[in-house]
């Protein structure tokens, strides 16, 4: 499929099929026949993207998940025995906790990646798992 979509995108941007053909080592007919079907072949892609997206996020939602729920009982002890908290430490355990349950959930949660910023610590902050 990647290559098809190649194909038509090469097409598209105005080459000639003789030209994209002979670069794929494929006679200009199968290039006609990708072009015929390229609906078909965009539709295929365009779901086949949906369904690793929503892998891709289910896998990353059950490690946040996990995490913002691990976060806030630990922010409540914390709370608790008085200890202070800055946006900075709350954010090195957050690191740790994310890259712990990653190496928990082992090659379901691989190749996420999750950034610690402010405006994640500000909406995890307004849920109402914690409050501060």
């Amino acid at each position: 499929m990647e290559t098809k979509m190649k194909i038509i995108e090469r097409v598209e941007r105005g080459e000639h099929t003789v030209d994209v053909a002979h670069s794929y080592n494929i006679n200009s007919s199968t290039i006609s026949m990708i072009l015929n079907n390229k609906d078909k072949i965009m539709e295929h892609v365009k779901s086949a993207v949906q369904v690793m997206l929503t892998i891709i996020l289910k896998k990353c939602g059950k490690v946040m998940e996990e995490m913002e729920k691990l976060l806030s009982e630990w922010m409540q002890d914390q709370h608790q025995h008085r200890v202070p908290l800055s946006i900075m430490l709350i954010q090195e355990k957050v690191k740790r906790l994310y890259e712990d349950l990653k190496k928990k959930h082992g090659e379901e949660s691989e190749g996420t990646s999750f950034n610690v910023s402010h405006g994640w610590f500000h909406r995890f902050k307004v849920e109402p798992t914690f409050t501060m």
